[in-house]
Protein backbone atom coordinates (compact mmCIF):
# COMPACT_ATOMS: atom_id res chain seq x y z
CA UNK A 1 0.00 0.00 0.00
CA UNK A 2 0.97 3.60 -1.09
CA UNK A 3 -0.67 6.55 0.59
CA UNK A 4 0.45 9.82 -1.54
CA UNK A 5 1.32 13.37 -0.14
CA UNK A 6 -2.27 14.54 -0.89
CA UNK A 7 -3.85 11.40 0.92
CA UNK A 8 -1.37 12.31 3.94
CA UNK A 9 -1.99 16.13 4.48
CA UNK A 10 -5.25 15.01 5.25
CA UNK A 11 -4.92 11.79 7.50
CA UNK A 12 -4.47 13.54 11.21
CA UNK A 13 -2.22 9.92 11.80
CA UNK A 14 -0.46 10.63 8.65
CA UNK A 15 3.40 10.81 10.42
CA UNK A 16 2.74 6.92 11.39
CA UNK A 17 0.51 5.18 8.87
CA UNK A 18 2.45 6.60 5.90
CA UNK A 19 3.69 3.62 3.98
CA UNK A 20 6.72 3.02 1.81
CA UNK A 21 6.44 2.95 -2.10
CA UNK A 22 7.46 0.49 -4.21
CA UNK A 23 10.60 2.07 -5.65
CA UNK A 24 11.74 3.03 -1.89
CA UNK A 25 11.56 -0.70 -1.06
CA UNK A 26 13.44 -1.76 -3.88
CA UNK A 27 16.08 0.61 -3.09
CA UNK A 28 16.18 -0.52 0.38
CA UNK A 29 16.29 -3.59 -0.72
CA UNK A 30 19.26 -2.81 -3.33
CA UNK A 31 20.98 -1.17 -0.54
CA UNK A 32 20.77 -4.23 1.65
CA UNK A 33 22.33 -6.45 -0.89
CA UNK A 34 24.99 -4.06 -1.42
CA UNK A 35 26.54 -4.48 2.42
CA UNK A 36 29.48 -6.13 3.28
CA UNK A 37 28.37 -9.76 4.13
CA UNK A 38 31.52 -10.17 6.73
CA UNK A 39 29.05 -8.47 9.48
CA UNK A 40 26.47 -9.94 11.48
CA UNK A 41 23.48 -6.89 11.38
CA UNK A 42 20.55 -5.97 13.57
CA UNK A 43 18.13 -3.41 12.10
CA UNK A 44 16.13 -1.02 14.75
CA UNK A 45 13.65 0.97 13.66
CA UNK A 46 11.05 4.28 14.86
CA UNK A 47 7.91 3.71 15.43
CA UNK A 48 6.59 4.86 12.14
CA UNK A 49 5.53 2.15 9.57
CA UNK A 50 7.41 3.33 6.63
CA UNK A 51 10.82 2.72 8.69
CA UNK A 52 9.57 -0.80 9.73
CA UNK A 53 9.20 -1.28 6.28
CA UNK A 54 12.49 0.40 4.93
CA UNK A 55 14.46 -1.89 8.05
CA UNK A 56 12.73 -4.57 6.73
CA UNK A 57 13.45 -4.69 3.13
CA UNK A 58 16.85 -4.09 4.36
CA UNK A 59 17.21 -6.87 6.35
CA UNK A 60 15.78 -8.95 3.41
CA UNK A 61 18.33 -7.67 0.30
CA UNK A 62 21.54 -9.13 3.14
CA UNK A 63 19.45 -12.12 3.62
CA UNK A 64 19.12 -12.36 -0.45
CA UNK A 65 22.74 -12.07 -0.72
CA UNK A 66 24.01 -14.72 2.12
CA UNK A 67 24.25 -12.18 4.92
CA UNK A 68 23.08 -12.39 8.49
CA UNK A 69 20.34 -10.27 10.12
CA UNK A 70 18.13 -9.28 12.20
CA UNK A 71 15.18 -7.31 13.32
CA UNK A 72 16.43 -5.37 16.30
CA UNK A 73 12.69 -3.93 17.02
CA UNK A 74 11.16 -0.87 17.38
CA UNK A 75 13.72 2.04 18.90
CA UNK A 76 12.30 2.73 22.27
CA UNK A 77 12.45 6.79 22.02
CA UNK A 78 9.63 9.19 20.73
CA UNK A 79 10.19 12.41 20.22
CA UNK A 80 6.01 13.85 19.71
CA UNK A 81 3.98 14.46 22.57
CA UNK A 82 0.89 15.48 20.95
CA UNK A 83 1.06 13.84 17.32
CA UNK A 84 -1.97 15.81 16.40
CA UNK A 85 -0.65 19.13 17.39
CA UNK A 86 2.22 18.24 15.66
CA UNK A 87 1.01 17.15 12.17
CA UNK A 88 -1.15 20.92 12.76
CA UNK A 89 2.05 22.60 13.10
CA UNK A 90 3.60 20.68 10.13
CA UNK A 91 0.53 21.40 8.02
CA UNK A 92 1.68 25.49 8.48
CA UNK A 93 5.10 25.15 7.77
CA UNK A 94 4.75 23.36 4.35
CA UNK A 95 5.09 19.72 5.01
CA UNK A 96 7.16 17.49 2.58
CA UNK A 97 9.81 20.67 2.00
CA UNK A 98 12.22 20.40 -0.88
CA UNK A 99 14.79 21.14 1.82
CA UNK A 100 14.87 18.04 2.47
CA UNK A 101 14.27 18.76 5.98
CA UNK A 102 16.63 21.52 6.58
CA UNK A 103 14.35 24.53 7.97
CA UNK A 104 12.23 21.76 10.10
CA UNK A 105 15.31 20.50 11.39
CA UNK A 106 16.71 23.70 12.39
CA UNK A 107 13.38 25.01 14.23
CA UNK A 108 13.63 21.97 16.11
CA UNK A 109 16.98 22.80 17.12
CA UNK A 110 16.45 26.49 17.91
CA UNK A 111 13.42 25.27 20.39
CA UNK A 112 10.66 26.93 17.62
CA UNK A 113 9.16 24.07 17.42
CA UNK A 114 5.75 23.63 19.47
CA UNK A 115 7.33 22.32 23.09
CA UNK A 116 4.17 21.37 24.15
CA UNK A 117 3.82 18.96 21.00
CA UNK A 118 7.91 17.90 20.49
CA UNK A 119 10.60 17.05 22.95
CA UNK A 120 13.80 18.95 22.98
CA UNK A 121 16.17 17.96 20.59
CA UNK A 122 19.16 17.80 23.13
CA UNK A 123 16.49 15.23 25.11
CA UNK A 124 16.02 12.91 22.06
CA UNK A 125 19.68 12.96 21.48
CA UNK A 126 20.68 12.25 24.40
CA UNK A 127 17.89 9.22 25.19
CA UNK A 128 19.48 8.27 21.51
CA UNK A 129 22.98 7.94 23.18
CA UNK A 130 21.70 5.83 26.05
CA UNK A 131 20.15 3.63 23.75
CA UNK A 132 22.63 2.40 21.57
CA UNK A 133 25.09 2.55 24.26
CA UNK A 134 22.61 -0.01 25.71
CA UNK A 135 22.35 -1.76 22.90
CA UNK A 136 26.10 -2.46 21.64
CA UNK A 137 26.57 -4.05 25.55
CA UNK A 138 27.73 -7.27 24.61
CA UNK A 139 28.07 -7.37 20.99
CA UNK A 140 30.71 -9.31 18.88
CA UNK A 141 33.48 -7.53 17.13
CA UNK A 142 31.74 -8.39 13.63
CA UNK A 143 27.99 -6.58 14.71
CA UNK A 144 26.97 -3.87 13.30
CA UNK A 145 23.84 -1.99 14.03
CA UNK A 146 21.38 -0.06 11.57
CA UNK A 147 19.35 2.42 12.81
CA UNK A 148 16.34 3.00 10.41
CA UNK A 149 15.19 6.76 11.09
CA UNK A 150 13.90 9.83 9.67
CA UNK A 151 15.60 13.15 8.32
CA UNK A 152 15.39 15.56 11.39
CA UNK A 153 16.34 13.18 13.68
CA UNK A 154 19.70 11.63 12.28
CA UNK A 155 20.59 16.13 11.50
CA UNK A 156 19.70 16.23 15.12
CA UNK A 157 22.00 13.46 15.98
CA UNK A 158 24.72 14.92 13.83
CA UNK A 159 24.25 18.38 15.78
CA UNK A 160 24.07 17.19 19.45
CA UNK A 161 26.46 14.11 19.01
CA UNK A 162 28.92 15.77 17.09
CA UNK A 163 28.62 19.18 16.51
CA UNK A 164 27.34 18.95 12.50
CA UNK A 165 25.14 21.30 11.64
CA UNK A 166 22.65 20.72 9.43
CA UNK A 167 22.78 19.85 5.88
CA UNK A 168 21.52 22.79 3.79
CA UNK A 169 20.18 20.49 1.10
CA UNK A 170 19.28 18.33 4.28
CA UNK A 171 19.17 14.25 3.88
CA UNK A 172 17.23 12.42 1.38
CA UNK A 173 16.68 8.59 1.53
CA UNK A 174 18.91 6.00 3.04
CA UNK A 175 21.00 8.73 3.24
CA UNK A 176 22.97 9.08 6.77
CA UNK A 177 26.13 8.14 9.04
CA UNK A 178 28.00 5.58 10.30
CA UNK A 179 29.95 5.85 13.57
CA UNK A 180 32.71 3.58 15.44
CA UNK A 181 32.83 3.87 19.37
CA UNK A 182 36.45 3.66 20.67
CA UNK A 183 37.87 4.53 23.91
CA UNK A 184 39.39 8.21 23.35
CA UNK A 185 35.96 9.19 21.09
CA UNK A 186 34.29 8.06 18.11
CA UNK A 187 34.72 7.87 14.46
CA UNK A 188 32.22 9.29 12.26
CA UNK A 189 31.87 8.67 8.30
CA UNK A 190 29.64 11.00 6.86
CA UNK A 191 29.47 11.84 3.35
CA UNK A 192 32.91 10.76 2.14
CA UNK A 193 34.87 12.19 4.98
CA UNK A 194 36.25 10.51 8.39
CA UNK A 195 36.96 12.51 11.52
CA UNK A 196 37.12 11.09 15.48
CA UNK A 197 34.84 13.20 18.01
CA UNK A 198 35.17 13.66 21.84
CA UNK A 199 31.91 12.13 22.86
CA UNK A 200 29.67 14.56 24.25
CA UNK A 201 30.31 15.59 28.40
CA UNK A 202 26.58 14.06 28.52
CA UNK A 203 27.29 10.59 26.89
CA UNK A 204 26.46 7.38 28.79
CA UNK A 205 29.51 5.16 30.32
Amino acid sequence: MTVTREEAQHNPSYDLSLHSTPIGIQAATDFGSSLPKDRRYTLYNTYFERARETADAIRRGILDTGGRAEMGGVIPCKTQIKPEANVIWAKRQKWFPEDGGYNVTCQWIAGLRPSASLKPSSEYSSEMAKIAVENLRGVSSDGLHLYVSHDDWVQVLLFHWFGVPPQLGGLRFLDGFLMQPLDGGVRVWFRGGCDVYDYPYWWPR
